[in-house]
C-alpha cells in the first residue's frame, strides 16, 4: 500500500474510532508504513491514534505505555517539521495525559513540556482541532496545582477563547463546565452542559459528542441534587 493510501485509510479508521479495534488497526497500519519513521504525516497520525487509545485505556500502566509511545511519535513529527501544528499538538496532549497517569517527578516534567508544546501549537494555529491547543491549555490551567501554573482565571480565559473559535465543541464545553463547577459558578456550568445536551451531532466528533452528552446529563442531574 502506497503512503497516500496508508494515510487515507488511517484517517478513515480514526473517524471510525467508536468501532472497537479501528484505532488499533490504524496504529498497526501507520507503524508498518514504509519509511514511516521519517514521514511527518505518518508520525503525527500515529501520535493522534496512540493518544486516543491511551485516553480510553483503563489501567494506569497501559495509559502510561500508550502515551509514552504517543510522545515518541509526536517528538519524531516535531523533529521532522517543527513548523506544523499537528506534531506539537499531539505531542502536547500525550504529555498532558501521561502526566495525569504517571505521578511524581515524571508527571511534573511531562506537564511542563505539555504546556510548552501546546503554547507552540497555539502560536502556529490556535484553531486546530476545534481550538484544541487552547482547550487543553485551559484544562491544564484548571487541573494543575497552583505551584505548577494552575489558575482558574487563566483556565477560564483559554476556554472562553476556544469557545469563540469553536462554540459547539462538546469537549471544550464539558471542560469549561467542570471548571465552572469548581469555581462555584453553577449558572455558567448549567448553561454549558445544556449546550452539550442540546447540540446536534458533528460527524467528525460523533464519538466525543455521544460520550460528552451522557456525561453532561449526569452532571446536570448532580447539579440538581446539590441545590440548596
Amino acid at each position: 500500500m502506497d503512503i497516500l493510501a496508508v494515510l487515507s485509510r488511517a484517517d478513515e479508521l480514526y473517524r471510525l474510532r467508536a468501532t472497537p479495534g479501528a484505532v488499533k488497526d490504524s496504529v498497526s497500519l501507520l507503524a508498518g508504513a514504509i519509511e514511516g519513521a521519517d514521514r511527518f504525516e505518518v508520525q503525527w497520525r500515529l501520535a493522534r491514534a496512540l493518544f486516543f487509545l491511551g485516553q480510553e485505556a483503563e489501567a494506569a500502566s497501559t495509559k502510561q505505555q500508550l502515551h509514552a509511545a504517543g510522545i515518541g511519535a509526536g517528538e519524531r513529527a516535531v523533529a521532522i517539521n517543527s513548523e506544523r501544528v499537528e506534531g506539537h499538538f499531539w505531542l502536547g496532549v500525550n504529555l498532558a495525559l501521561f502526566a495525569e497517569s504517571a505521578g511524581g517527578i515524571k508527571a511534573i516534567r511531562a506537564l511542563l513540556r505539555a504546556r510548552s508544546e501546546l503554547r507552540r501549537a497555539t502560536e502556529l494555529a490556535e484553531s486546530y482541532h476545534d481550538a484544541g491547543p487552547l482547550r487543553v491549555l485551559g484544562r491544564i490551567a484548571h487541573r494543575a496545582p497552583r505551584l505548577l501554573g494552575g489558575s482558574p482565571k487563566r483556565s477560564r480565559y483559554f476556554f472562553d477563547r476556544a469557545l469563540q473559535i469553536a462554540p459547539l465543541n462538546s469537549v471544550t464545553l464539558l471542560y469549561a463546565a467542570e471548571q465552572a463547577i469548581d469555581s462555584s459558578d453553577r449558572d455558567r456550568a448549567r448553561d454549558l452542559l445544556e449546550q452539550v445536551v442540546k447540540s446536534d451531532l458533528d460527524p467528525d466528533w460523533e464519538y466525543e459528542n455521544r460520550r460528552d452528552r451522557a456525561l453532561a446529563e449526569a452532571m446536570l442531574t448532580s447539579l440538581d441534587n446539590r441545590r440548596d
